[in-house]
């Protein structure tokens, strides 16, 4: 009876105890990763908005500065046409993630409509607001109310850090 231990040679390997905490473990890793990871696809999203809006951008600045007033056109594609800017139905710019861009004549506060398409921000809308205090322009980056059905905004917490 030499070398034979009374329970037995032990088996190496995991108890189910232990693969139930790795399973957890990867569960709540999960559950945070997975809304941080949309948010973050939604900011990449409106950020190629914001890139392709640079050329309006510009042709406003520029025409404001040269006939010290925005365009008068009551059409965005007219308005466009008037910053020589390209028109028709994506407006003066469209992208992979970015339906249209256009112009917004309004007096009372004139900018910049972007209309996202795909994922979480599909059809909906970001404001850049132009304000021409003290001869040059600035830009505010804003949505309109998430909540709106007609037109809704693109959720604040996708927006990115220049926009908040």
């Amino acid at each position: 009876m030499q070398g034979a231990s009374a329970g037995g040679p032990r088996q190496a390997g995991f108890t189910l105890i232990e693969l139930m905490i790795v399973v957890a473990i990867i569960g709540v890793l999960a559950s945070i990763a997975v809304p941080l990871y949309r948010h973050y696809e939604a900011r990449a999203r409106i950020s190629e908005g914001l890139v392709l809006a640079q050329p309006l951008k510009q042709a406003v600045a520029e025409y404001y500065s040269t006939h010290g007033r925005l365009p008068e056109s009551g059409s965005w594609n007219g308005v466009l046409a008037e910053l020589n800017m390209p028109s028709g139905a994506d407006g003066a710019a469209s992208g992979q993630y970015v339906k249209r861009i256009w112009w917004h004549n309004n007096a009372a506060q004139p900018g910049i409509y972007i209309r996202y398409a795909g994922g979480a921000i599909d059809g909906r809308l970001l404001y850049l607001n132009a304000n021409f205090g003290s001869g040059a322009i600035s830009w505010r980056c804003t949505a309109p109310s998430a909540h709106s059905s007609e037109d809704p905004g693109v959720p604040t917490d996708d927006l990115p850090s220049s926009c908040r």
